[in-house]
């Protein structure tokens, strides 16, 4: 009864309830996700809701550059706290190991972000850099424990007892759990 009352026919209804189906929900999201790659055609619909959301794009842009510049303060106390661990590990002569690794990693974590993935052409890099704030966070947890089981009163006397070594390695687990949620909660 509702469609016999439509004058545009019944074609006309197919495609409208297609289009009113399946358009019109994909650019509502799109508003609402923020997304930087919205339709081109855009409806009389679309630009009063968009007018209606008045300063909340405004307000998502303040939060989302706080969020990254907590980000890179982030990233840059990691790469702080790595050149710490490597000169302290060096000045006790006891090996730095794979640390400098850690460094060009971090390096290349921040750039990737600040670049979008080199402008979109690696794919999937929000969950690359995820999986390397997760992965390295893990790496440091296994530290921690073969630290723990050595004792924190081995090394005493050396210029960078273990106690020392377990307090830098637990406080850059924190910063990369830390990165981690930052990295989910930031989209582009």
């Amino acid at each position: 009864m509702l469609c016999a009352n439509r004058p545009e026919g019944f074609v006309s209804l197919i495609v409208l309830a297609i289009t009113g189906t399946r358009l019109s929900p994909h650019k509502s999201l799109n508003v609402l996700r923020g997304s930087r790659f919205r339709d081109t055609k855009t409806t009389p619909e679309a630009e009063t809701h968009q007018l209606a959301a008045g300063d909340q794009p405004r307000r998502r842009t303040k939060i989302h550059k706080a969020f990254l510049i907590v980000y890179y303060l982030l990233i840059l106390a990691q790469i702080l706290m790595c050149i710490l661990e490597i000169v302290r590990l060096s000045l006790a002569h006891l090996g730095v190991g794979l640390l400098p690794f850690t460094f060009v990693a971090l390096v290349t974590a921040a750039a990737i972000r600040f670049t979008k993935g080199l402008e979109g052409r690696v794919y999937g890099w929000r969950y690359l850099n995820l999986a390397l704030w997760i992965a390295l966070a893990v790496t440091n947890g296994v530290k921690i424990a073969e630290e723990t089981k050595e004792g924190t009163g081995a090394r005493k006397g050396s210029k960078y007892p273990v106690a020392d070594e377990i307090t830098d390695v637990s406080v850059m687990i924190g910063v990369y759990a830390v990165l981690a949620c930052l990295e989910v909660t930031l989209r582009a």
